[in-house]
């Protein structure tokens, strides 16, 4: 799949802005403290906070790289972001994308239903895999940004 095919999908061109991206790297990294927090006390919220993790981290990824997705944020918006995040980081990430593709089903059928059940080894899995997706998106926003560093896998701006 190709720019142009996603741009169908639903991606817009726009030029990146580097304070919105470290702004989503910033909450996807709170996402997964709270999905740390969570693991002991409820599975399935601790696995939604490391879907949120993996989100954003997504979006970051494709807005680092100029696109953005269009609309509203729904369902199609997440399949994008996922979607995106997959052309972005090709297949020697595969397997990665695929568990973020299983985790927006489930996070979305939890999220509409309400009924999902999670086990404890599950949501621990998702944390991993999210921790796993920060860590490849951080790697990339440092090697793309000169101007940004990465303390403690937290963005900061170096000068302004």
């Amino acid at each position: 799949m190709t720019y142009e095919a996603l741009q169908e999908m639903g991606l817009e061109e726009r030029a990146p802005e580097i304070a919105e991206v470290m702004g989503l790297m910033i909450r996807a990294e709170r996402d997964l403290a709270t999905a740390r927090l969570l693991q002991d006390k409820d599975e399935e919220w601790s696995y939604a906070a490391a879907y949120q993790a993996m989100a954003r981290s997504g979006r970051a990824l494709i807005m680092s790289e100029g696109y953005r997705p269009k609309g509203p944020r729904s369902r199609d918006t997440h399949k994008t972001v996922v979607t995106a995040s997959g052309v972005i980081l090709g297949d020697k990430f595969k397997s990665l994308i695929n568990k973020f593709d299983r985790m927006r089903r489930k996070y979305q059928n939890f999220m509409v239903e309400s009924v999902s059940m999670v086990s404890r080894y599950e949501a621990g899995q998702a944390i991993k895999d999210a921790e796993e997706l920060f860590g490849i998106v951080s790697s990339r926003l440092r090697e793309k940004y000169s101007q940004m560093s990465l303390l403690n896998d937290v963005p900061q701006l170096v000068s302004r």
